[in-house]
């Protein structure tokens, strides 16, 4: 094929990709086991992995296998600091994704960031090795530094490029949703840490890049507005397909 009409072919799909929501955003079916690696950002408010399994049960999807959502966190833990249980967590399961959640300044701090992407190549190295697939969660900016979205991007989005590996842009939903309703709150008053309808739209952003469904319509809320429900679920969605789009 042609060069010019692939890029043609990837532009038109790009575009309709909100439409196809049967389109998957990972190369293999949707994950029964997923594992979530990370920090507070993380296991605030019941933890993010409870909300996404609910998520999960609320679409009716059946599995071939026993499906299981857990979490590895500490308390303001940097990526590195997991080495310890990484290998071990790992192959206590039969894991089909691990999602790799760095300190929230840590992929992009001068001195930090070596240590995060070194970190990432490691812990991906074992999860390949275990059968599973590597999975990054690009985090948020804090309240009043809008500019951490584009770094933090750049950060996750080239990590991710490096090694093959899927990143959800929870962080780009967050500016979104940020930018369009500032009135419904994603962090608490640390500027930092998710309110319940942040955890919310990082479940809906993982729902939908896992799945490669849209999160629009299922009945779990989390206890949240229908109508803020709804708005969060769909935001997830096209930030989602957006950016899968763009690293096509």
């Amino acid at each position: 094929m042609a060069p010019f009409l692939l890029i043609a072919l990837l532009s038109i799909f790009g575009l309709t990709a909100c439409a196809a929501q049967e389109r998957a955003l990972v190369a293999d079916s949707p994950p029964a086991k997923v594992l979530f690696v990370g920090n507070s950002f993380t296991y605030y408010n019941n933890s993010l992995h409870n909300h996404y399994r609910k998520l999960v049960a609320a679409s009716g999807h059946k599995f071939d296998k026993p499906s299981r959502a857990r979490i590895m966190t500490i308390s303001g833990g940097h990526l590195p600091e997991h080495a310890g249980g990484m290998a071990r967590v790992i192959g206590a399961d039969d894991w089909d994704v691990v999602v790799m959640q760095g300190h929230s300044l840590g992929p992009i701090g001068e001195a930090t960031a070596e240590p995060f992407r070194k970190a990432a190549r490691e812990y991906a190295s074992i999860i390949r090795a275990h059968g599973a697939q590597p999975v990054f969660f690009m985090t948020w900016a804090y309240t009043g530094k809008p500019e951490m979205t584009a770094e933090l991007d750049a950060a996750y989005s080239a990590i991710g490029a490096e090694l093959g590996a899927e990143v959800v842009p929870v962080g780009l939903a967050f500016a979104e949703a940020t930018d369009e309703m500032p009135e419904l709150e994603l962090r608490i008053a640390d500027a930092r840490h998710p309110a319940l309808a942040g955890t919310y739209l990082a479940a809906c952003t993982f729902y939908a890049a896992l799945h490669g469904l849209s999160p629009e319509g299922l009945t779990y809320t989390a206890g949240l507005g229908e109508s803020d429900a709804l708005y969060l679920q769909r935001t997830a969605w096209r930030v989602a397909t957006e950016f899968k789009a763009r690293r096509q």
